[in-house]
């Protein structure tokens, strides 16, 4: 089976957009899911939960989503992100907000594949922690025995492959060439950082996202470019704080 895994949308509607026809067309996948922010930063957070609650087999929260919603404190977000929380709020539908709610901190996938989603570190979900780094991995042996073969997450808005061996180091996987058969190592532990759908920040503008095939596993890293002016100039157009749009010109 063929699965999508889509993270950090954070409201960027176009990039959302242009991603699912990227999907659609050239990828057909049995299920399709979802890592967590899909609001946050972007001027259309009502709308990008609709798509997302339209095309996902399941999701988990990510951290802006629960900043929404109230399940974690957003007092020490700093000021601009607190700006974007309070009025994405308000902007919400009880539909919309309803489905927040329904997120997890972690999920477990049992039917399409046997692979854990969570947003930030699977080590303690809701307290998302970033993963940048084999040192930031290596503390997940503590948590070792309740891992997949392969786990997703997202919040660092990068592409990583990591590798948790047999004798309890960490290696980083290359993906640079835009794909890797995993199937030699699947009897260890993989971390899939899975990039960002609206919000890239490896310096590659265009949107990311990752694919899967649970039988060859083959692992492939999806870019594609959408309308970043418009995005930018809704954001001005709502004076949302101008350096959430200025920043997707460039991927930072």
């Amino acid at each position: 089976m063929k699965i999508v895994i889509l993270c950090d949308i954070h409201g960027n509607l176009p990039a959302l957009e242009a991603v699912m026809r990227e999907v659609r067309q050239n990828i057909s996948p049995d299920a399709v899911f979802f890592g967590g922010d899909v609001v946050g930063y972007g001027p259309w957070p009502g709308e990008t939960i609709d798509l997302v609650r339209d095309v996902m087999t399941a999701g988990v929260l990510g951290n802006h989503d629960a900043g929404v919603i109230g399940k974690v404190d957003a007092t020490d977000y700093y000021d601009a992100v607190r700006y974007v929380i309070n009025w994405t709020r308000s902007q919400l539908s009880r539909k919309q907000t309803d489905f927040l709610n329904s997120l997890k901190f972690i999920h477990v996938e049992e039917h399409f594949g046997n692979f854990l989603l969570s947003h930030g570190s699977p080590l303690n979900p809701s307290k998302y922690d970033y993963i940048f780094n084999c040192r930031g991995v290596s503390r997940l042996f503590e948590v070792e025995k309740f891992l997949k073969h392969i786990n997703f997450i997202g919040h660092s808005h990068y592409l990583n492959l990591f590798l948790l061996t047999g004798d309890r180091k960490t290696i980083e996987l290359s993906l640079d060439t835009g794909e890797v058969n995993l199937a030699s190592v699947m009897g260890y532990s993989l971390i899939c950082v899975c990039g960002s759908v609206g919000q890239p920040r490896d310096g590659d503008p265009r949107s990311s996202f990752i694919s899967f095939d649970t039988e060859t596993k083959l692992l492939r890293v999806h870019r594609v470019e959408y309308n970043v002016e418009q995005t930018v100039q809704k954001i001005k157009s709502l004076r949302l704080p101008v350096s959430f749009g200025e920043r997707l010109l460039h991927g930072t």
